[in-house]
Order: C-alpha cells, then sequence, then structure tokens
C-alpha cells in the first residue's frame, strides 16, 4: 500500500510550529550519527565509537592498536555497528557488543556500515580491491549462526550496463527489513538514486532524479519503503521524497521561502524527515543562508527557531542526522560557543 507523506507531500499552509526541548549529548569532543526509535544514540567521543543509552554514555571501544572508531547505528537490542580502524587509518566495518569489537569484514580493502536492524542484519559498503569506483559495493552481513562473529557478505549489483569501470553503487541507509538505499553510477546515465529491496535477489530500482532534473541521491529510507534524498537540476538541489509505489515516485519537499537549495537526510516511520533548506546563488554553485529544518506536521520547519526558549538559550545548530519515530532528533551545534551533540526531543502540549 501507498503511504502518502506529510500529506500529500506538504502543503505550505501548515499547521501551528512544534517546539523542541535540546540537550546536550556527551561533551565538545563528541559527535553523532544516529538514533533509533528507543532513543538509543549512536556516534563517538574522543575517537571512540560510543552510545548513549537512557542518557548515560558508553565507550564501545575500537580494534587492537585502532587509531579511531565512530558507532553509525545501533538496534533495539543495544548491538551498534560502525567503522574503525587497526592502526593504519582505513575504515574497517565494525560491530559493538557485549563490550567488544567486531571486524566483520576482514577480507575487505576497506569497509564501513551504515545500518543494523533487530535481527543483526548489517547494511553498509565495501571495497573489493583498490582503484576505481568499480571496486566499491553496497554490501549486506549476515552472521553465521554455527561461527558466532563470522558474517558472510553479499554484494549488491549495479544497474548493468555501460562502461564497466565506472559501473559501481554506494549504500546510504537502510531499513528494518534491510531494503538498502544509495546511489548507482553508470556511464548511461551518470548517477541516480538507488533502491535494493529485500527479496531473494536484492531488486535493484533506480530512484528517479524530479521530472527534468539530471542525477538523484538517497540519504534514508523509513521502514515504510519511503526514501529521502536529493534530486539535481542544473546548478540547483532539490529536496525529494521518494514514495513507496511500485514507481517510487518522487515529490518535491518544500523550502523555507526565499530557499532553492535542499537535502533530505533521513526519514522516520511516521514520514517526518529531516534536512536542509538553503539558498543557492543562482547560475553558481555558491550556498547561503543554509537552515537545518524538519519536514512535519504538513509543513517545512527550521529547526533553530524551533528550540524552546529555555533549553535553547545559547545554542546554534550546526548539523542534523537523524530522526525517529518518537520525532526525536540529533546533530551537531555550537553551544555556549563551543562545538558539541545535540538530542532535540519535541515538547507534547
Amino acid at each position: 500500500m501507498k503511504i502518502l507523506a506529510f500529506a500529500c507531500v506538504l502543503s505550505l499552509a501548515a499547521t501551528a510550529q512544534t517546539t523542541y526541548k535540546i540537550s546536550e549529548q556527551g561533551a565538545a569532543n563528541c559527535t553523532v550519527s544516529g538514533i533509533n526509535d528507543q532513543s538509543g544514540i549512536t556516534g563517538q567521543c574522543n575517537a571512540t565509537a560510543t552510545a548513549w543509552i537512557n542518557g548515560a554514555a558508553f565507550n564501545l571501544g575500537r580494534l587492537p592498536n585502532g587509531t579511531y572508531s565512530i558507532a553509525q547505528s545501533i538496534n533495539s537490542h543495544g548491538v551498534a555497528v560502525g567503522s574503525g580502524d587497526k592502526g593504519d587509518g582505513r575504515p574497517r566495518a565494525e560491530m559493538y557488543r557485549n563490550g567488544t569489537v567486531i571486524d566483520i569484514d576482514p577480507s575487505a580493502a576497506n569497509a564501513h556500515t551504515v545500518h543494523i536492524n533487530g535481527s543483526g542484519v548489517i547494511a553498509g559498503n565495501a571495497l573489493k580491491g583498490f582503484g576505481g569506483c568499480n571496486n566499491w559495493a553496497a554490501s549486506i552481513w549476515v552472521e553465521d549462526a554455527s561461527k558466532p562473529g563470522t558474517f558472510r557478505r553479499t554484494d549488491l549489483q549495479p544497474y548493468p550496463g555501460g562502461d564497466g569501470n565506472v559501473r559501481c553503487e554506494f549504500a546510504t541507509g537502510a531499513n528494518e527489513s534491510v531494503q538498502v538505499v544509495g546511489s548507482v553510477q553508470n556511464s548511461l546515465f551518470g548517477q541516480k538514486g538507488a533502491f535494493w529491496n529485500n527479496d531473494t535477489k536484492h531488486t535493484l530500482t533506480l530512484l528517479e532524479p524530479f521530472p527534468g532534473d539530471w542525477t538523484s541521491i538517497a540519504w534514508g529510507v523509513n521502514d515504510a519503503g519511503q526514501a529521502v534524498g536529493e534530486s539535481h537540476p542544473p546548478f540547483g538541489n532539490r529536496a525529494v521524497l521518494w514514495h513507496n509505489d511500485a514507481a517510487h515516485t518522487p515529490s518535491e519537499l518544500p523550502l523555507l521561502p526565499g530557499d532553492n537549495y535542499g537535502v533530505g537526510l533521513a526519514i522516520n516511520n511516521v514520514g517526518q524527515a529531516v534536512g536542509t533548506s538553503g539558498y543557492m546563488v543562482p547560475g553558481t554553485f555558491t550556498v547561503t543562508s543554509t537552515h537545518y529544518v524538519v519536514w512535519r506536521d504538513s509543513g517545512v520547519f527550521d529547526l533553530q527557531t524551533s528550540l524552546d526558549a529555555v533549553s535553547g538559550s545559547g545554542w546554534t545548530i550546526t548539523g542534523v542526522s537523524g530522526i525517529n519515530s518518537l520525532g526525536q532528533i540529533v546533530g551537531t551545534g555550537v553551544h555556549n560557543g563551543q562545538p558539541t551533540a545535540f538530542l532535540m526531543t519535541p515538547i507534547v502540549p
């Protein structure tokens, strides 16, 4: 069944703006990358993967000799995934479970993860060999039940045809049923958004640009199969929602008044999304006055002006990275002059 998000893709005649309480996560040396529907947050503190559970921060560790790690996704059981190195700076796909750090794909030249679902299935990207982009593969990892800690990788397929040296794919997000989104590159059309279904063949469907545009990329997908991302006209950028109908029809998301440049970054299971709204100087690639926004309640709202007066004092929002089905938003900002991470929670009247 097709789900029409945002009241048929958002009327600009919006309801009252939701107010958010904002709270600092970690210290000035922390960043956040995602949030799940149980309010579990992932990120990094002191160059080490970190998770916040019920407001408490947990150091998830690094691989032996590692110089960094960062957690990207956490499931409902508290198992997180991310990436880090073994001392050489090259990213390895990592799982953080029961106080241990597991390199889930030692055979990959480089690898990193974007999502883990409740069953422990992981989505991400693996580099099969150094060289052109055709060596990268969007991938899914499944743990071998008979060998805990050992994972089997399935590479998702690029779009066929064209020059094989520039034919590649890249995963940026996934949902609970392991539908994966991202982009594919092909000499036939350049770059287009990608949607790999969760059938046995992981069937690939192109997420087409908005009519008249050239290229596209998807950044996030919810459990209903709705994806958000961006579509590219000449000298421009549209924030786009792809519906979960058979054609994955694209619809443009509205921007703040006067803006002409936007990106959809993440979408939750009730159809609320976060991203950016800004102004691009016509005929150039110069973007000014970028605002971080939420699409909800039949409208688009500036997150900075959505902060309540008390908790929002001293805050400047500088980035967003996730939204869960409770409407909570995570990102980065500056608080009283210090860069830090935040959690925004909608205030229910």
